[in-house]
Order: C-alpha cells, then structure tokens, then sequence
C-alpha cells in the first residue's frame, strides 16, 4: 500500500544533533536518521508514522480536511478522515463526489442536508470502503484547514527509467529543455544529470502548465507509457521546484554535465605552436558545444560561404548531429535543435543576423525551446561583424567565434570583437596569421567533440588550406595528411573551385549532401562523377570569363618593383553569374603573378561601389601589404565615401559610396605604389 505524503519539511533532531546516534545508540526520536519531519503547521517534530505530516496537537486543534493529487488511488484513503472534493454527478440514490480523477464515493441521499450543484466544492468525511466502493458523509463545515496531500512515489533517475516502470507512477526531478504545444499534449523535454525524457501533459484547448517554462527545475509525477518506441511520461502533476530544493537539483545537473560535457583531450592532427597556444580555447568551444547538446540548447552555426568556411561548417556538423540522436529524447532534434547557413559576405552581416533571429524565434514558437548557442566560423572576428552580434547578444545568446581573419590590433591578446563574444578563436591572437585557416580549426574542434569522426574527416584541412591558398609549416602539414589518403595537390584544387561553385548557387541553403559528396564524405564514385561533371562547367565558365578579362586588363610595373594590374568589374566581366567578382579577380592575380615570378604583384579589379584587392603573399611579409589597414586609412582620409570592408592582408574587398569611387581608387593606388620593401 503505497503512503500519502504532503510537502516534507525536514528539521536536525535535536536529541542527537543530527548524528543519528545517542550515548552509541540509535536515536529514538529520529530513529537513526539525523533529522525528523515538522509539522506543517506548527513546526513540531513528528515523531510518529502519522501518514499526513500534521503533528497530533495540531490534528486535534485544527478542522483538518486533505486535498488528493491525481496520482492518489482508493488504497491511499484513510477512513473517518476529511477530505475536498466535487460533485460531479448527481443520481436517484444521491450525489457523486470525485476527489481526483481515480477517485469517486457517493453521498447517499438519506445523509444529505442541503441540496448541490454540479461542479460544485463539498467537504465529505471518508466513511466505508469495500471494493473501490466509498461511501462519503457531507461535513457542513465553512471553515478549514486545507492539506495538500500527494502520493508517496519513488524518485526515479531520468536514465534508469525502464520498461520496468511502464504503467507505474514514479517522480523525476529535472530541468526543462523544450515546451512545445501541439493539438494534443503539451510536450516537455526534461533533463536531469543522467539524461533527457519527453513529458506529455493534457489540458483542454490550453497549453498545460503556462507558468512552466524552459530553464525551470521541475518535479514532475506521472506514468510511464511508450510513444513512437520511445518511453514518455504521462504527467499527472508538474511543479516549480524553489529555494534549496531547486538549487539542490540545477547543482547536480550541472556539476554532472561540466563532467560529461568536457571533450576528449587528443593530440591535434598537426602539432604547431600556433595549435597548442590555441588548443585551450578550441577545447572550451567544444565543452560549449557539448553542453547545449545535453541541456537540449538549439545550435546555429554561421560559416563563410566558401570552400574553407564550408569545411569548417561541416566538420561540426558531423561531430555534433550524431550526439543529438543520442541523447535527445526528441527524435526530430537534428533537425530541431541544430541549423547551420553559409553567409555570402566575409562576415557576419545584418541579413544574416535577422534571419537567424528570425528562424530562432519560428522554432521557439513551434518547438518551444530556448534562444540558440552561435557559433560564427571563418567571419566573427572584424570590426564589420559586431553590429550583427551586438544584435543577437540583446536576445541573451551565447557566441562563439572562430576565425582565421585579420581580427585589428591585438592588445594583451584580445581585439575589439572580444567585448561581445564568449570565446574567440584566432591565430592572429597568438601570433599566428591566416594559413591556419578556419577550415583547420573547424575540424579540430570537431574532433575534440566527436574522436569517432577523426579519421573521416582528417583530410578536410588539407583542402581548406589549398581552397585559402595557404602557405606554411603548418598549411603544409594538413596537406600532407590530405594527400596520404589519396588527394594530389590538383584535385584539392578542383574540389575547392567546385565548392565554391556549388556555395555561389546555394546562396542561403545549407547544401549539406551535395557539399559533403564534393569533399569525399559520401560515395566515392559519385564523388569523382560530380567532379568531372561540375569541373568541367567550371573550366568553361572561367575560361569564358578570363576571355574578356584578359584582353582588357590593364597592368603597369611601379617605380617599387610592383606589378599592378586592374580591371573594371562593371565593364568587362559577367554580371550574376559564375564566377563572381571575387573569384574572377583571383584567377586574374593567378595569371598575372604566374606570368611575372619574378616580380611582387598586386591586383585591383573594381565595381561601381568596390573594389577587390589580392597580392602574392611576398608583397605582405617584405612591404608591410595588409587591407584591413588600407580600409582603415582609407576610412580617415575619405570619411565622407562610406569606407567598409577587409578581409586577409593580401586578399580583401573594400566598399564605398559609388560617387566617391574615382578618389577611392586613386588613393588605394596610390598607397600601393608607396610600398616598400
């Protein structure tokens, strides 16, 4: 016979001063236990087994009358006691009286004194009880002492829940993740320090519990049953749970998941100097990430819409989806709980941000969950991506960054964007530079995630740096490992041009299978079929373009031993098409600079309101060539021409108001051709 407990305040026993122990005995008062149950009423040791926690003073006292829960069953009745009900039938031998939904007496007719209404509260004394048959006595009573009384059940761990338990009731303590009306239940995902379970919640034409919301620590009592192959918890009372009650269950949940959470600490594919300075930062990422998985935290993660931002999107995405089909209990929550989007510009721009804001708020509203951890990979760190993140921090976001552009002027470590984000990661905060590429990095974290995934994605980095054009120890060393398993220097190159092909086409959308076939994470065969097939289109369409470029490019040897050649975008090259301006000006640097080895060479290729800069990597180590601080003299000199943009020292866009474009390009040449070695 299960017991009926209400709240249980629990006091030291002051006979052993919470020992359990008195003179090498077991204490009397509290039987061993340290602490003893107060009366809820007047804070008195219960020293009895009394099944209501009233001490027997305040029994006599007190008019007491006792409030069921749901969960309550005939067994738990106890006779000659007063109870709360209603009447919720009326019939030829008397009136129904329901004290929950299992339980029900009558109210003969001969014992009635005044007449009842449906619906409507009756004080009824417990009179007989023989099979499931009760027989209540109406107490004409006004005033009371009402007793929330709730059953005695087990507290279960959400992970030890079993087929054991189905069709019992049982009690879990835990945080919720998830509330999502649907047109029947009100879905909570609850976790706790062992792991996560649905909880489904009936309410007619509401949503269930409306102060329940998520990041709350509940106690939730019901009945296990299995939906869809899955065990769920059919909840027949849910409560906030406060004071050292609530901070008792968050402690332990936390301290667990800052446990399980921590990431695998394996070596990096490529040890370097730069990695190992980094390597703290990369592994606090991967806790993040790792926590939101647990604690059923959306993830949105934001990469350049390139071949290296794409490979540094999709490691993740590897590592973290098969985590969230272990442990979520939402069989949807991939799809749920996780989104990834290529940005077009070389930051994370406005357009991006209002459409990540927006979709976070779609999904809070249908799935109920929570406000989404970011992580921005190969963009986060300029000057020109803050107004973006400055915008979603107002909505309480966590947001990771990790990036291998020119961040500004380190000081101590830290730049200007390190005010808004959590955690940044960037080689130019440790005296690295750009050829540890976000590509790199992307699938280094991702397997401090997930080590299962190592070996498939190992050679990603290897194409990242080619895709980058990236030259060093450590650029080299990825590349290495790429080519051990099969890859030649020239077909990381055709996979890098078809990437950035397929991201031209894609624009917003993810492209998810077709990029990862491209990157040899699919079938091998088709892999090699859509590389001939696009690489094909590619050659043509860059031919096609190099047709007119070249014949109207103009180039020009500068007193400082430059090559500097330019060409009008508006004029002489295809509009809205492939390749865009970006890539059209680096095949025309690739010509240029293969043409005169022997020379330093700098390309501008310009649009109405742009302009486009690459240089060969010499041009930057010897002469001191970096964008982000042309854009920033620019900026000063010109402050009425609307100056914006960056990007790597030798490789970068700069933007301007179009009237101004003549003063622009001037002075920008004029600034090249001041270098010196």
């Amino acid at each position: 016979m299960g017991g009926l407990i209400a709240q249980i305040i629990m006091k030291q026993c002051t006979l052993c001063e919470g020992t359990g122990i008195v003179d090498g005995i077991r204490c009397e008062v509290c039987h061993g236990k340290g602490e003893v149950e107060q009366c809820l009423l007047c804070s008195s040791p219960i020293t009895s087994s009394l099944k209501i926690k009233i001490c027997e003073s305040c029994e006599e006292n007190h008019e007491i009358v006792l409030e069921l829960d749901s969960l309550s069953g005939y067994s738990d009745i106890i006779l000659g006691k007063s109870y709360l009900g209603k009447i919720k039938r009326i019939g030829d031998v008397g009136y129904f009286v329901a004290l929950n939904t299992s339980i029900s007496g009558l109210i003969r007719r001969r014992d009635v004194t005044k007449k009842y209404m449906l619906n409507q509260e009756v004080v009824v004394k417990a009179e007989s009880l023989r099979d499931n048959r009760l027989d209540f006595i109406p107490l004409n009573i006004e005033k009371y002492t009402l007793i929330p009384i709730k059953k005695d059940i087990p507290l279960w761990k959400i992970n030890d829940i079993t087929d054991k338990a189905m069709n019992g009731a049982i009690m879990i303590h835990g945080i919720v993740s998830r509330v999502q009306r649907t047109s029947g239940p009100t879905i909570f995902s609850i976790y706790d320090e062992t792991g996560a379970i649905e909880c489904a919640a009936f309410a007619r034409g509401q949503r269930a519990y409306p102060a329940i919301d998520v990041e709350n620590v509940v106690e939730v009592r019901g009945e296990v049953s299995l939906r869809q192959d899955k065990l769920q918890i059919e909840v027949r009372d849910m409560e906030k749970l406060y004071g050292s009650r609530q901070s008792m269950v968050r402690d332990a949940i936390d301290k667990f998941i800052e446990e399980e959470a921590a990431p695998s600490d394996i070596p990096l594919l490529v040890a370097s100097p730069v990695g190992e300075e980094l390597r703290e930062k990369m592994l606090l990422i991967a806790k993040e990430l790792r926590k939101a998985v647990y604690k059923g935290i959306p993830i949105l993660i934001r990469h350049h819409a390139d071949c290296d931002g794409f490979i540094g999107g999709i490691a993740l995405d590897i590592a973290i989806r098969p985590l969230l089909r272990e442990h979520s209990p939402d069989k949807e929550a991939e799809w749920h709980l996780f989104r990834r989007s290529p940005s077009r510009a070389p930051f994370y721009e406005m357009e991006d941000v209002v459409r990540d804001l927006n979709y976070a708020h779609e999904d809070a509203s249908r799935f109920g969950q929570s406000m989404p951890l970011v992580l921005i990979i190969d963009n986060g760190s300029t000057r020109e991506d803050m107004p973006a993140i400055r915008k979603f921090k107002v909505y309480g976001s966590k947001i990771l960054v990790v990036d291998h552009h020119y961040p500004g002027e380190v000081k101590d470590g830290k730049v200007e964007v390190d005010e808004l984000v959590d955690i940044h990661v960037n080689p130019y905060l440790v005296g690295g530079d750009y050829t540890f590429t976000a590509g790199c990095q992307g699938v280094e974290i991702a397997r401090l995630i997930n080590p299962e995934i190592s070996e498939k994605i190992k050679h990603l980095p290897g194409i990242a740096c080619s895709a980058d054009r990236a030259k060093s120890e450590i650029a080299d060393a990825y590349i290495n490992i790429a080519m051990e398993k099969g890859y030649t220097q020239e077909n990381m190159l055709k996979i890098a041009e078809c990437v950035d092909f397929e991201a031209f086409y894609l624009r917003f959308m993810d492209g998810k299978t077709l990029v990862e076939d491209f990157l040899g994470l699919g079938r091998l065969d088709r892999q090699r079929n859509l590389l001939e097939v696009v690489g094909s289109e590619v050659e043509r369409l860059r031919e096609q373009q190099l047709k007119t470029v070249l014949v109207n490019a103009k180039s020009v040897k500068l007193a400082n031993n430059l090559l500097l050649s330019t060409l009008d975008l508006d004029q002489y090259s295809h509009k809205f098409t492939y390749p865009p301006p970006g890539k059209t000006t680096g095949m025309l640097h690739d010509i240029k600079a293969k043409e005169n080895s022997k020379r330093r060479t700098v390309t501008l290729a310009y649009g109405p309101d742009f302009v486009i800069l690459r240089a060969t990597e010499d041009v930057s180590r010897d002469m001191g060539l970096n964008v982000n601080i042309f854009v920033k003299e620019l900026s000063e000199e010109l402050p009425q021409a609307g100056i914006d943009g960056g990007g790597h020292e030798v490789a970068g866009s700069i933007k301007f108001v179009e009237g101004y474009r003549k003063p622009v390009l001037e002075k920008l040449a004029e600034k090249v051709a001041k270098l010196k070695a």
